[in-house]
């Protein structure tokens, strides 16, 4: 059984979750999980050495909280829109985004597709329906909002996701965005990163009834309860039931091996608190996953996060010039001028 609990539900038709509710996601939808996680936990230490040495401008950590972000892309459809925050960006590589497109938009190369002008952590696609993340704190909640609200007006068969941190939920653009959805039942789920360690679950949940959306709450470190959770919140927005909003709650590890090449990498903290640890116990105690599998999968991922970054290490630099490229329809003279003389 799940440890999912519904906070609260006010939306008619009795929310999403409950304490009965147990993880309903099949052996396969599991070990994927595990793979993009583990995925992730790898990438983020990599990244996280790498800025440390200087090689990279910036790099926001999601360890301990990847089991959570992964389980999050994966419950939406195909034609869904995912809007992360900046550390949320493991979630469009579970949509879809090669690892090596990630990296190259990390170290800002003259491959990545917006040329090295968004920051690190922003990757993002149209055809993998993945909407780079914003600069400013929470707003993109209102964007995944209107945009699910555009949707329900063509009668599109599309649900946005929006997934946030506890800085976006104390900003005003979350209370536009929720009332919004409560108020025209936009076809949303906003899920939210809570801390632990920081402010009571419940009190996300009584902002959420308060403007009438369904709220729910999940053990982030339970990795197919949030699949299971985000899936039915996601089936429910499709349906024409409205947004909901999710609250898992989840504990970033700070405290890393030395090497990120170190297999305790894979089992942080206590026993039992690392969420990848113990989806990998759920897996093996069901026979999905054993010592020789897990092995291999690990090789794979190291070998294909090696590559990714070897080959952003060593691509070529945007000209200066690129910096004026794809902002303006038509450069305004005086920035005219000066990419004429950026390129000579």
């Amino acid at each position: 059984m799940s440890s999912l609990a519904t906070a609260s539900a006010e939306a008619g038709d009795g929310g999403v979750g409950g304490k009965d509710v147990a993880p309903q996601t099949g052996l396969a939808a599991g070990r994927a999980l595990y793979a993009h996680a583990a995925r992730a936990r790898l990438l983020s230490a990599r990244m996280t050495f790498l800025q440390h040495a200087g090689r990279v401008a910036f790099h926001a950590a999601c360890i301990g909280e990847e089991v959570a972000i992964a389980a999050t892309a994966m419950a939406l459809r195909e034609g869904d829109w995912f809007f992360p925050g900046h550390r949320e960006w493991a979630g469009a590589l579970v949509r879809g985004i090669p690892t090596a497109t990630y990296a190259h938009q990390a170290f800002g190369t003259a491959v990545d597709v917006v040329k090295g002008h968004g920051a690190p952590d922003h990757p993002a696609s149209r055809a993998r329906h993945v909407v780079p993340a914003s600069g400013l704190i929470g707003a993109h909640l209102v964007q995944a909002v209107g945009a699910a609200w555009a949707a329900r007006m063509r009668k599109d068969d599309v649900v946005t996701l929006a997934m946030f941190g506890t800085a976006a939920a104390a900003t005003g653009d979350f209370h536009n965005a929720v009332n919004f959805a409560g108020v025209f039942k936009a076809p949303c789920v906003l899920v939210s990163r809570a801390s632990r360690l920081g402010a009571k679950k419940a009190d996300l949940a009584d902002r959420a009834a308060a403007y009438g959306v369904a709220c729910a709450s999940v053990d982030g470190g339970d990795g197919l309860a949030v699949l299971t959770l985000v899936r039915e919140a996601v089936a429910r927005a499709a349906a024409g039931k409205g947004a909901t909003l999710v609250e898992v709650a989840t504990e970033r590890f700070t405290s890393l091996p030395d090497e990120w090449s170190a297999p305790e990498l894979l089992s942080l903290g206590a026993a039992g608190a690392d969420p990848l640890a113990r989806l990998r116990a759920a897996l093996e105690r069901d026979g999905a996953l054993d010592a020789a599998g897990h092995e291999a999968l690990v090789a794979e991922l190291r070998a294909e996060i090696d590559a990714a970054v070897a080959a952003a290490e060593g691509a070529a630099r945007p000209p200066i010039a690129s910096m004026f490229e794809d902002v303006y329809a038509e450069l305004p003279a005086h920035l005219r001028a000066q990419a004429e003389e950026a390129s000579s």
